[in-house]
């Protein structure tokens, strides 16, 4: 299924918190981009140029777009609920990885449901997958992101009184100390923690 995609898309969740050179391996060989439910944001680094970022309602641009556009998804331990942000039914052919059996094609019509924890899982299928030579999908979604996060920029840059919210984010990010625990709170900071805060490797 994955092999014979051209243009694949890869979401992830809480579950591949322990597998992010699996999913990193998997994401060139398939020449995708990877989309984080919230609860996966750290599972991969924000810096990384495939990373499209947050899905969903507090998601980025990048990620909605790469999910309209994708004829292949990769789930890997994610259960996010809103099909919305999916790819329209029949539009992509879909394989899931989930350590949760009753959590496979709950969200979204699996073609292939494998049962399993992440990265032992991904280790099994690496050598099934063919490096696509292709690279113009990784290329398109690529230019998205960077396009993206210089907007995010730029809306942080906007002045504002007492201060522009998105401004703390932003400078937030690079301040951040190594192998900090970050907890984000609901409400409007929500957003900003969401698709303003870079996530670094660790």
């Amino acid at each position: 299924v994955l092999n014979s995609g051209k243009k694949v898309s890869m979401l992830i969740g809480a579950g591949a918190l322990g597998a992010s050179e699996e999913v990193m391996e998997a994401a060139d060989l398939l020449g995708a981009g990877v989309a984080k439910a919230l609860l996966g944001k750290a599972a991969l680094p924000d810096t990384l140029p495939f990373v499209t970022g947050s899905i969903g309602l507090l998601g980025t641009k990048p990620s909605w777009d790469m999910m309209m556009e994708c004829d292949s998804l990769l789930v890997v331990g994610s259960s996010f609920p809103y099909s919305e942000f999916f790819p329209k039914e029949g539009q992509a052919r879909g394989v899931q990885i989930d350590i949760e059996a009753r959590m496979l094609s709950l969200r979204y019509p699996m073609e292939v449901s494998l049962h399993g924890d992440s990265a032992l899982t991904l280790r099994k299928l690496l050598p099934m997958l063919k490096r696509k030579t292709d690279r113009s999908w990784r290329e398109k979604i690529e230019k998205n992101i960077k396009e993206w996060w210089k907007v995010l920029e730029s809306r942080a840059m906007n002045s504002a009184n007492p201060i522009n919210p998105q401004r703390i984010f932003h400078e937030l990010s690079p301040r951040l100390p190594e192998n900090c625990i970050l907890c984000a709170d609901s409400g409007s900071s929500t957003n900003w923690w969401a698709r303003d805060l870079k996530i670094r490797k660790g």
